[in-house]
């Protein structure tokens, strides 16, 4: 390598302008290290989020190159967003950061090598004689290969740093983006159907995860059709499921075209590497391990805890344990032939089922199952029949925010059923709709991908508000900083009369309406926020100042579930969830209006609290059913009769003269496998159930002790003690 011209086509440009006048002069440097290297210089604004030089070696990719000003502080540099991205995904492989006279190397984010070819002093360049170690430096990026991908280990962190990569590039092109922009266009798409408050950032983890995983999907689909040509971006979705129509519309409109041409440069990394690797021997060796019959299906936990752990906790996205699951589906199928005399149970042709929270379909899986098990009566042989006769598909619906979960949900039920002799017609499809549970409405678009969504949230809507649902159940996220606020502010385009609060007087509801002029910004209750005021309106009538917990997302998806039980009239809720509002104070309101609702319900608490530290009776360790913290429970809810319109009329008792209905409690301490042990050998019908009488004004869901209370009653109230008080939290 010549760096003594080098150096001097440096100090000859020295004084011409930015980093970019250098460009042509390190091009040449990096090019004559090795036969068949090409670089090539990534024009501003063509590609997103893209370091400035991309090296290659006979077609293949080495690394990159990120150029910084002569002379600037590459301490500084180092520690930048855009260095830590490139650090933290696929672009940090192999990257070197130069100022043009010292060179940094790295692999995997880490630095391996620097060396100082020469300084700057008064526009004058002054070598150094580091040239022999700069070479070494060079020509050890030149020399990189990728890693040989052994195992799904290893082709799961590759595919999370690519990932990184593709969200980054979105973030990028955004920033840059005119409002008409491609991107731009679908991010607002997906705020105005899916998430109102989306941001940049969160846009880019749903939509990269989404290119990634659906990427994955149809490599999969190669691999087990051999002979059908080379994997591109341009053929990917002629090996996705055509009962997937959002992802093959996002395929055809999107990644195989150069509509978003700025991210390209990433997604053809992804396809370059997806190409390349053994996914048969890959999905042989993961089946084997992990005894999972489907890849695509199971390899997305493997996947997630690779690309970012926390994204499992702000999203909710723990997968249900089977026990839990396969105990709360039992629950509701064995209630609906005790209370409802249906013989069939879930299979039942009235009985409609929704999962608003469906994830990866872990429920609804476990759905079909049960219903498979219930039909065998009638003949194993005459399976398929039932499902058409009994219309079960046409009866199962799952709503679903995440785009990668709701396609992993597709093909998980599709490939039970198929396994199961099921054979769907052409163009049929499962009721699964990528939508937001917690918000109502029909709408369209245009935009690109806007027909496929807007098709998904038409027929989401048409679930919410035309279609009587028998049996909500799931595993609903558990948040306290919710994503689905209860008031949000909108600017309005023309006068509008507008929902802004509810008030309880202690017998009614009130709703206050008022006008907002056009052009104002207005502050309203959300749909999920206007439900939610049933469960807050006592408390804030009490003076509690503090109501924030009752906004935690599994309370809203609990609210939902019991508005869908209420316009039916019946049915069930089966739910697990996080355990606060039974013992909670501040959910007193829900607990009371929960039990004006519901004729039974039945709470098996499973604690695992290791927030509050809890210990067994004996003192022995306590468990978690979840790798997570905060305790949770069962709940079963079953509404037999009509109920009235709270927010319209004061409440009447029932025909039969009962206010409230009855609870059910169980405790279930120990250790995680012996819980597992519990539900799996368990039923609702043979466990002792603790009958309980809760009482105003707190109503408790768990058994207490009050046989002090009288005693305890005659002091003097705190309150009368300190008037004047303030809660710190």
């Amino acid at each position: 390598m010549n760096f003594t011209h080098y150096l001097q086509e440096l100090q000859n440009n020295l004084t011409r302008g930015s980093e970019r006048t250098h460009y042509p002069a390190l091009k040449n440097l990096v090019d004559s290290g090795m036969l068949g290297i090409i670089t090539t210089i990534e024009e501003t604004g063509n590609q997103a989020g893209i370091p400035d030089f991309t090296v290659r070696k006979n077609d293949n990719l080495v690394g990159y190159i990120e150029a910084k000003k002569i002379g600037e502080n590459l301490d500084k540099i180092e520690e930048t967003e855009q260095l830590q991205r490139y650090f933290g995904s696929a672009i940090g492989e192999n990257l070197i950061l130069t100022n043009y006279l010292e060179f940094r190397w790295y692999l995997d984010g880490k630095l391996q090598l620097k060396t100082t070819l020469a300084t700057v002093e008064k526009n004058q360049i002054i070598p150094v004689d580091d040239a022999a170690k700069t070479e070494e430096l060079i020509l050890s990026f030149l020399n990189f290969t990728e890693k040989v991908i052994n195992d799904y280990y290893d082709l799961a962190y590759q595919m999370a740093a690519l990932t990184k990569a593709i969200r980054y590039g979105i973030e990028e092109a955004l920033k840059f983006e005119a409002e008409q922009g491609e991107l731009t266009k679908i991010k607002l798409l997906f705020r105005d159907l899916l998430l109102p408050d989306l941001d940049n950032s969160n846009f880019a983890d749903m939509y990269a995860q989404t290119i990634a995983y659906g990427l994955f999907t149809a490599r999969v689909g190669h691999a087990q059709n051999p002979g059908q040509g080379m994997f591109t971006r341009k053929t990917a979705s002629i090996y996705i499921s055509d009962k997937i129509p959002f992802l093959q519309g996002l395929f055809r409109t999107v990644i195989e075209t150069d509509i978003i041409s700025t991210i390209n440069w990433v997604i053809d990394k992804l396809v370059e590497f997806l190409a390349k690797v053994d996914m048969s021997n890959i999905l042989e060796n993961f089946g084997r391990e992990t005894r999972q019959e489907d890849p695509v299906v199971h390899f997305y936990e493997t996947f997630l805890g690779a690309y970012e752990a926390s994204l499992r906790k702000s999203r909710g996205v723990y997968y249900t344990p089977e026990p839990v699951v396969s105990f709360i589906v039992k629950a509701v199928n064995d209630l609906l032939d005790k209370e409802f005399d249906l013989d069939d149970g879930l299979g039942s042709r009235k009985v409609t089922i929704l999962d608003p929270a469906t994830g990866t379909g872990t429920f609804l899986y476990e759905v079909i199952k049960q219903i498979r098990r219930n039909f065998e009566k009638y003949g194993v042989n005459r399976w398929n029949e039932l499902l058409r006769d009994k219309k079960v598909l046409q009866r199962l619906y799952g709503f679903e925010l995440l785009m990668t979960p709701y396609t992993i949900a597709h093909l998980k039920l599709a490939l039970l059923l198929e396994n199961l002799g099921y054979r769907f017609k052409d163009k049929e499809r499962l009721n699964i709709y990528l939508t937001n549970a917690l918000e109502e409405g029909v709408k369209k678009s245009e935009v690109l991908l806007g027909k496929y969504i807007s098709e998904e949230a038409n027929k989401a809507a048409a679930v919410k508000t035309e279609i009587p649902i028998y049996v909500v159940l799931g595993n609903p996220p558990y948040s306290g900083r919710s994503q689905n606020p209860s008031k949000r502010e909108r600017k309005i385009n023309e006068d509008t009369k507008y929902l802004e609060d509810i008030k309880y007087t202690g017998e009614v509801w009130n709703k206050v309406y008022k006008t907002g002029k056009a052009g104002k910004t207005i502050t309203e209750l959300t749909h999920i926020g206007e439900l939610l005021e049933r469960y807050k309106g006592r408390v804030r009538l009490e003076g509690e100042r503090n109501i924030q917990p009752l906004d935690d997302d599994y309370i809203k998806f609990i609210r939902f579930a019991h508005d869908q039980i209420e316009k039916t009239g019946h049915g069930i809720i089966g739910f697990i969830t996080n355990h606060s509002y039974i013992n909670g104070l501040i959910h007193r309101g829900m607990r009371e209006e929960l039990l004006k609702s519901f004729d039974s319900l039945y709470i098996i608490d499973l604690h695992g609290n290791s927030l509050l530290k809890e210990t067994t009776p004996e003192g022995e360790v306590d468990q978690n059913v979840f790798d997570i913290q905060q305790g949770v429970a069962i709940l079963i809810a079953i509404s037999k009769k009509s109920h009235p319109d709270y927010f319209s009329t004061v409440y009447k008792k029932r025909d039969d003269d009962k206010l409230y209905g009855d609870i059910f409690y169980y405790d279930l301490w120990g250790k995680r496998e012996d819980k597992y042990k519990f539900l799996d050998e368990m039923n609702i019908n043979n466990i002792e159930w603790v009958k309980l009488n809760p009482s105003h004004p707190n109503f408790f869901f768990s058994p207490k002790d009050f046989d002090l209370e009288e005693e305890y009653t005659k002091g003097w109230s705190v309150k009368d003690i300190f008037p004047v008080y303030s809660n710190p939290l």
